[in-house]
């Protein structure tokens, strides 16, 4: 992702949608908030981590700059310069992606016995989604 993110440094975007989505690690209550935003269609970012600033500013230091963030009302992106909340447009194909990746993956189905094991083994599963299904943009 790291070398992704330098490919796109010098290009700013119209827009982007930013969403985070819930599941778990191990247990039900050890709550993992995977972060995803999408630039167009062929461009997508993710990161795994708790539902918190520290978390959304590390995921935000790591993708494309944009004139225009689409976001739901979190708090957390409160402090975001240029944000719209919104809950269609780029919004939507984030939670557009969220389903899919629900839908590819066990471990993330809501009512299910799949689970993720450990945090890295949801990182591998999640790139190898974007990686398989073609979700990673190619220019």
């Amino acid at each position: 992702m790291e070398s992704r993110k330098k490919r796109f440094q010098d290009k700013i975007y119209e827009k982007a949608g930013i969403d985070e989505m819930w599941t778990y690690v191990g247990k039900r209550d050890n709550d993992i908030w995977i972060w995803t935003a999408v630039f167009d269609k062929n461009l997508k970012f993710f990161e795994i981590g708790k539902r918190d600033e520290e978390t959304f500013w590390r995921f935000y230091k790591q993708i494309p700059m944009a004139k225009e963030y689409q976001t739901d009302g979190y708090k957390v992106y409160e402090n975001l310069e240029k944000r719209e909340i919104k809950k269609y447009g780029y919004t939507n194909w984030n939670e557009g992606l969220h389903s899919f990746l629900r839908d590819k993956l066990a471990m993330l189905k809501r009512k299910t016995k799949a689970y993720a094991k450990s945090i890295r083994a949801l990182y591998r599963a999640l790139a190898l989604v974007f990686v398989r299904w073609n979700l990673l943009s190619t220019y």
